[in-house]
């Protein structure tokens, strides 16, 4: 330190300390020695642990948010943060800026310090933006403060000095930031790091190692079966040795847990050694425990602003001695009695999850009032898997189920409404991971759940005072929390996306934010021995403790990173592989659909990219696809306002296909994004709603099939060279011309596209299409031609017990113009296979055929080309050709 002539940094700032079991007495001395040299002025908690003078303080150092004066300080706008915040300002010489310090969960990059090596500009300030924007931080240079190297090349500089150095940091690939973003949860980041990495390797067959979640302690269920002791044990636990959670708590035990004399006495003696107390009236109590979200009682408690919680949540505090908010865990919250509405005919199935994730899972189903199943069958409607890789998940594809993770499942029951499976973090799946590892890792909603359980009646006079300030600050949060929402499928506010049902985050990290208005008192509440069969808690997606006023105060420190990364995750594949945006919003934006993905050195495979074509199967027809590379081109929340370039509106989403110009040349491919952008015109990796498909020639190609079914303008590469080098785009094109292909196929492409366009993405309405698992090319892919072009993709394994789709209506009231291209009267009497002919497909064949004949159905297993043909001319046709049938041995 310099000389005394320098005022102190926290000279300003009056603060205290809250324990916690990873703050020891050796780290809470020597901070308070650092903080009082700096100027700064320490205040002590109260008797009872409580922040008596919160009003006076301006920062709160604490490792969590589970202490019962956290909304209070969120209220007051104090600052709370972690311990990182003085060293980091020490360090600077500086009082840093409090926001990436905080310990609210819903910042789940709040360990990370990023720095990346030879990424292209577009993904790198993307990155940035997401990191920044949920509590990270980036360093341009390799420091020792720097946690995760980002990179493609684990043979740059920076990765070979933090080797060579034994620096802590770990070397990984951008996907893994693309990966947490999608899911709006922090992953393991094992499957991503060099050297090596997992998700580069051709072997995946093999499952993905089960890691235990870390957030399922004490709250896989509502009513725990083992109540603790009331005397401490023989070898009691620190914890148990100096409870004192339930200092001046008087805690109200709810008749509706049914519990036993002995039960009920037992915790009673617990609480009082805990320095509370047990009450017979809601109207006094400070904390109300009770299993089911009803009955006067519960009512009462609720609307006065009392901790509400349940069974499991008071063993939890017990056993821990440490306050949690009940709203942080879904189970630690009174469960619906006759489950959520949407969920009666469900019959739900769980796989690839262990251990009490399993358990948890379970539960949720059961409280949400869907039936649970422990086999899978074909009446099934849902599947919730932790990784894609087993025969569950096979069955469900044959059989046309639903196919979810547990994200789906935890915000339904947090929100208390059935969520829409087209919510596309509902169906990611990262290749080599385990989401069970993130599972118990979600807030109850309390709007959503006062919405739904408290009658509409006004609150009690003596707490409306407070109520109000409480629903706007909570507003005001959920709007926070949606500018860091991932991929917002369905924008509705032209502001933050409030009710984006897939919010990054902060609507789904766990931090549950209670109102603004709540006393911060803490309870815990007798449990009753319970049925397994009800162990609901509802979570809350936002940010509502964590993000109150002082959060909507400080939310314009970042408020350009916010805004860039809101932009970045409304496009369709996330930072990474970012294509058309999926909001009306973006089209003033000026940054670009980008996709980091670079086909070079090790990138052997890139999980998320559409892009697969396979050499020498049915889809490559000589012509290998290299990966086309759009980098996204974000403008940089850092970027001077000045510069502002007023970039025109998107006006076309391009998609290339079998051109090779970008790869290997990130530079050129961030320039040329830029020329493209800045003439309206957007490069997307989706062919849902490509306008110009730009070629060399007909291919076969996944992007060049998939996009015929949106019928847009197909020119050649020499369109694409024209509007680079002049700076404009061709009027009037011409559309690609390739007689040789069309001869060779038998069909015009114009006229292919004249047909597209009456068809309207509807080739295969009403159409069920079987696959087989191993055809070349693979399932994936010849899935995505049937569905973009309207009709239902199975797949067929030769399970005993699959049921046909229903025929097809002759006179369907329903049908339009894409039924003069469907074939002819005939094709109502066969069903198809798409199949290769391997011999473990050839075997399949005539079980097929027996199946379709038992249900008055003429089966006709066709090679890939058949569904190809009519994919590419854009009508159904028969050639004898195409029959595999003879070809059965």
């Amino acid at each position: 330190m310099e000389g005394q002539e320098r005022p102190g940094i926290f000279e300003d700032v009056r603060y205290t300390i809250i324990p916690s079991d990873d703050l020891t007495d050796d780290q809470t001395k020597l901070l308070r020695e650092t903080l009082d040299e700096e100027g700064a002025v320490f205040s002590s908690l109260g008797d009872h642990g409580g922040i008596a003078n919160l009003h006076e303080l301006t920062h709160v150092i604490s490792t969590h948010i589970d202490f019962p004066d956290y909304s209070r300080a969120v209220d007051l706008a104090v600052d709370v943060v972690r311990p990182m915040w003085v060293q980091v300002s020490i360090k600077k010489e500086k009082m840093t800026n409090a926001r990436p310090f905080s310990p609210d969960p819903s910042q789940y990059f709040h360990d990370v310090v990023l720095t990346s090596a030879n990424l292209p500009e577009g993904d790198k300030e993307a990155i940035m933006a997401g990191v920044l924007a949920l509590g990270g931080q980036f360093s341009n240079p390799l420091t020792k403060l720097c946690t995760h190297i980002v990179t493609t090349d684990e043979n740059h500089d920076k990765c070979i000095i933090a080797r060579t150095k034994g620096m802590s940091c770990k070397i990984l690939l951008p996907h893994w930031f693309d990966v947490c973003l999608k899911l709006g949860k922090k992953i393991n980041e094992g499957p991503y790091t060099f050297p090596d990495p997992e998700i580069l390797r051709y072997d995946h067959e093999r499952p993905p190692k089960a890691i235990p979640s870390p957030h399922l302690e004490d709250a896989s269920t509502d009513q725990p079966s083992h109540a603790p002791e009331a005397s401490p044990p023989s070898s009691p636990s620190a914890a148990r040795k100096s409870l004192n959670a339930f200092s001046n708590k008087r805690v109200f035990l709810c008749k509706d847990l049914e519990l036993s004399k002995h039960l009920r006495g037992t915790l009673e003696v617990i609480v009082q050694q805990g320095g509370g107390s047990l009450s017979d009236n809601v109207a006094d109590a400070d904390v109300y425990i009770g299993r089911y979200r009803e009955g006067r009682d519960y009512v009462q408690a609720s609307r006065a602003r009392k901790e509400v919680a349940s069974l499991a949540w008071l063993y939890h505090v017990i056993n821990r001695n440490h306050w949690t908010s009940p709203t942080n865990k879904l189970l630690h919250y009174p469960i619906p009695k006759e489950g959520l509405p949407g969920f009666s005919n469900m019959r739900i199935s769980v796989s690839n999850y262990s251990g009490e994730a399993r358990i948890y899972l379970e539960n949720l189903v059961r409280h949400c009032g869907a039936e649970f199943t422990k086999t899978f069958k074909q009446d099934n409607t849902h599947l919730i898997t932790a990784h894609e890789n087993s025969e569950k998940v096979e069955a469900a594809k044959e059989w046309g189920i639903n196919i979810i993770n547990h994200l789906w499942l935890e915000e339904s029951y947090a929100k208390c409404t059935v969520m829409p499976l087209t919510v596309p973090k509902y169906t990611i799946f990262p290749t080599r991971s385990n989401l069970g590892e993130v599972c118990g890792n979600m807030a109850l909603d309390l709007q959503a759940v006062e919405r739904k359980f408290l009658p509409k009646e006004s609150s009690p006079p003596k707490t409306s005072n407070k109520s109000s300030p409480q629903k706007a600050s909570y507003v005001m949060t959920d709007a926070t929390s949606h500018t860091m929402s991932d991929h917002e499928e369905h924008p509705e506010e032209p502001a933050d996306a409030e009710n984006v049902v897939e919010p990054e985050e902060p609507e789904e990290p766990k931090t549950v934010k209670k109102r603004a208005g709540r006393p911060a008192k803490t309870t815990v509440a007798t449990p009753r021995p319970a049925s397994d069969e009800k162990e609901n808690e509802s979570p809350i997606t936002s940010t509502g403790r964590a993000s109150k006023m002082k959060a909507v105060g400080k939310l314009s420190l970042a408020a350009e990173d916010m805004a860039l990364y809101d932009r970045e995750m409304k496009r369709k594949g996330g930072l990474l592989h970012g294509g058309r945006r999926s909001s009306h919003h973006e089209e003033d934006s000026p940054a670009p659909a980008a996709h980091q993905a670079k086909r070079q050195k090790k990138r052997a495979s890139d999980e998320n990219t559409y892009d697969v074509t396979a050499q020498g199967s049915d889809l490559s027809d000589g012509e290998t696809q290299k990966p086309m590379k759009p980098a996204k081109k974000a403008k940089t929340a850092k970027e001077p306002k000045d510069k502002n370039p007023s970039l025109p509106p998107i006006v076309h989403r391009m998609m290339v296909t079998g051109d090779e110009r970008w790869v290997g040349k990130p530079k050129k491919e961030d320039e040329d994004k830029k020329t493209l952008r800045a003439l309206g015109v957007q490069l997307t990796q989706d062919p849902k709603d490509v306008d110009i498909l730009v070629a060399p020639k007909m291919l076969r190609t996944p992007k060049f099939v998939c996009a015929l079914a949106s019928a847009p303008l197909v020119v050649d590469t020499k369109y694409l060279d024209t509007a680079l080098k002049q700076k404009k785009l061709v009027e009037n094109p011409k559309v690609l011309q390739d007689r040789d292909a069309e001869n060779r196929m038998g069909f015009s492409l114009a006229d292919a596209l004249e047909r597209a366009k009456i068809n309207n993405r509807k080739l295969f309405r009403g159409w069920s299409i079987f696959v087989t698992r191993d055809i070349p090319g693979t399932f994936d892919t010849f899935s995505s031609i049937v569905s973009l072009n309207g009709g239902k993709p199975l797949m067929y394994q030769g399970r005993a017990g699959t049921t046909l789709p229903k025929r097809r209506l002759k006179d369907d009231p329903n049908a339009g113009g894409e039924s003069q291209h469907q074939g002819g009267e005939e094709e109502f009497d066969y069903v198809y296979l798409v199949s290769g002919t391997s011999e473990p497909e050839k075997k399949l064949w005539k079980s097929f055929s027996e199946l379709a004949a038992r249900q008055g159905l003429e089966a006709r297993i066709v090679k890939a080309d058949w569904l190809l043909h009519a994919a590419m001319s854009q009508q159904i046709a028969w050639k004898d050709t195409w029959d595999l049938t003879e070809d059965a041995s």
